[in-house]
């Protein structure tokens, strides 16, 4: 795909399901920004696109991405955004070949890796088809509203005095659970990300384990100068003043849903887990959220997610393609050396 492409690429976001004109220009931005933007750019197509003629019928986003793999940087890719027009679902199979020529083009266009997650069913099947090493991690979901959650667990047949009860005896254990998990660690909400962010990848790399490096650019690049995304950031600081951790959300939606994108602390301290998470969520609560979004993969952040009440919702797919061009191929096929996050890739915005 080329920035001339985007015209077109517009008109086949129209025939997407709901969308209209307006929808699919907006869509378009954010890809324009994603594919045209990236600062990991490695010379190579970040989207393939089938055309016939000058009509774009078909794409697959590629996004080329400096990871930390056990301490040592390695460019990698994860695929994202596959779509096909719906008149080429339905004529002879040829949505499917479409997609796995373009599945192959990602795959020639990448030097190392390629991850894929966040992926629907459909695109499960295509890349089980191509054989793609399959691993699963857990999405979580919090309530924060009473009368959701209630409405969700209680019959539609008990009296309102007795909903009323459970809502006064959930708003206590909320309240008791965040009184137990309180952190007087120091944090505070941040406007972008400066130049502490390149020292501070380096040093929290061997914490992650498999990751993309988080530094300056690529955190401006995903969150701050992103188009159509409304985001708020917070950092940690340890008893000098020094960077030690932050946390991106992502602010409510029409529907009050939001989504926690990073929580990276150093050295994965669970007390300065449970501080950010607890900004977070407090924030998040404020601005009206009634459902928070999160994924961990390692286990100090997806404990710290099940301690403040996050649940398991369903599991996510991270498929693996071509790890034997890594010289790290082991950790690759480990999801619990993986840090896993919902900003990962292209994000679920």
């Amino acid at each position: 795909m080329l920035p001339s492409d985007m015209e077109s690429f517009i008109e086949l976001c129209c025939s997407r399901d709901g969308f209209s004109r307006e929808d699919a220009e907006k869509r378009a931005e954010v890809v324009e920004w994603v594919a045209f933007h990236n600062p990991c750019d490695d010379g190579e197509p970040t989207y393939m696109v089938g055309a016939q003629g000058d009509r774009v019928v078909a794409h697959l986003g590629r996004m080329p991405t400096l990871f930390s793999v056990d301490g040592k940087p390695e460019v990698a890719s994860y695929f994202h955004d596959l779509y096909v027009h719906p008149d080429l679902r339905t004529t002879n199979a040829q949505g499917f070949f479409l997609s796995m020529k373009m599945y192959r083009q990602a795959e020639k266009a990448s030097n190392s890796f390629c991850a894929m997650i966040w992926t629907n069913e459909i695109n499960i099947s295509l890349q089980k088809s191509r054989k793609y090493t399959q691993m699963w991690t857990d999405h979580r979901v919090m309530l924060l509203g009473l009368s959701e959650k209630i409405d969700s667990k209680i019959p539609k047949f008990i009296a309102p005095p007795a909903k009323s009860a459970v809502r006064t005896l959930l708003a206590a254990s909320d309240w008791a659970n965040g009184l137990r998990l309180k952190c007087d660690a120091n944090v505070e909400r941040i406007e972008t990300f400066d130049s502490r962010f390149d020292s501070f990848a380096d040093a929290i790399a061997p914490d992650l384990g498999v990751a993309p490096r988080k530094d300056q650019k690529y955190l401006a690049w995903k969150y701050a100068d992103r188009p159509r995304l409304d985001a708020s950031f917070f950092q940690l600081l340890d008893s000098l003043g020094q960077l030690a951790g932050f946390c991106v959300v992502v602010n409510p939606d029409e529907t009050a849903t939001s989504s926690i994108a990073e929580l990276v602390v150093l050295r994965n301290n669970p007390s300065g887990i449970n501080a950010l998470l607890q900004a977070a969520i407090q924030h998040l609560r404020a601005m009206g959220a009634e459902r928070i979004e999160a994924v961990a993969s390692d286990q100090p952040y997806s404990e710290a997610l099940h301690q403040r009440f996050f649940r398991r919702d369903l599991r996510v797919p991270l498929f693996l393609a071509h790890s034997d061009r890594s010289p790290y191929s082991e950790s690759l096929q480990s999801p619990s050396q993986w840090h896993v996050s919902l900003g990962d890739s292209e994000g679920p915005f």
